[in-house]
């Protein structure tokens, strides 16, 4: 397994080798490559769990709108941060349109 003692190493390494300026830039590149193999890593999962595509980046975006507006028109009226009744039913109804299409 790998241990402290060679974490260590890999890190002293990666100092002297790439210099503490380039370290920066190459742990923001591990990390967005990360996030992204999750992402991949999820979409597989749900792929293979349920049979069926996730829903496209478009519809999410569209879903998170939808609630963000919500909120925001919750919070105005005083009410507090709970969505109202008709949101998600609008948000299921995007999402059951793009399975009945595709």
């Amino acid at each position: 397994m790998f241990g402290w003692g060679e974490f260590g190493l890999v890190l002293l390494l990666a100092l002297i080798l790439l210099g503490p300026d380039n370290m920066v830039d190459m742990a923001r590149k591990l990390g967005r490559l990360y996030g992204e193999y999750k992402v991949a890593k999820r979409r597989l999962e749900l792929e293979i769990m349920y049979g069926i595509n996730p829903p496209d980046e478009d519809i999410l975006k569209r879903v998170e709108e939808i609630r963000e507006k919500s909120i925001i028109e919750s919070a105005k009226k005083g009410v507090g941060l709970e969505e109202p009744k008709g949101i998600n039913n609008q948000a299921n109804n995007i999402v059951k349109n793009r399975e009945v299409e595709g």
